[in-house]
């Protein structure tokens, strides 16, 4: 497996609706990954053909496991209070570049 970053300038749209600028004075950007381990099933196969990634639902792995189906009330809150002190943009909110929002943010909706 592999992590891929990648950067874009959304200084039009995605920086408080085009108010706030990048400071492109302050590149190069880097990026630094560590202390994390990587569990996961593939999206496709090795002939990118889409499939069913039924194994991916099967009781043994630990994502699927009662205990990750929801977060406690602490984890709500720490959550929430990261989204307001780190997120200044939210595309599942972005009604102007998506209408109809993205499936993924239908979820628990």
């Amino acid at each position: 497996m592999k992590i891929e970053a990648s950067l874009w300038d959304g200084d039009s749209w995605a920086t408080d609706g085009g108010q706030t600028k990048i400071n492109w004075s302050m590149a190069p950007f880097k990026a630094h990954f560590q202390g994390f381990d990587i569990s996961g099933c593939p999206k496709t196969d090795s002939n990118n053909n889409n499939n069913n990634n039924k194994d991916c639902f099967l009781p043994e792995h630990w994502w699927n496991s009662e205990k990750y189906w929801t977060l406690d009330s602490k984890q709500k809150t720490n959550f929430k209070n990261a989204r307001k002190q780190y997120m200044n943009y939210d595309y599942c909110s972005d009604r102007n570049r998506y209408p109809v929002p993205p499936p993924e943010c239908l979820v628990n909706s």
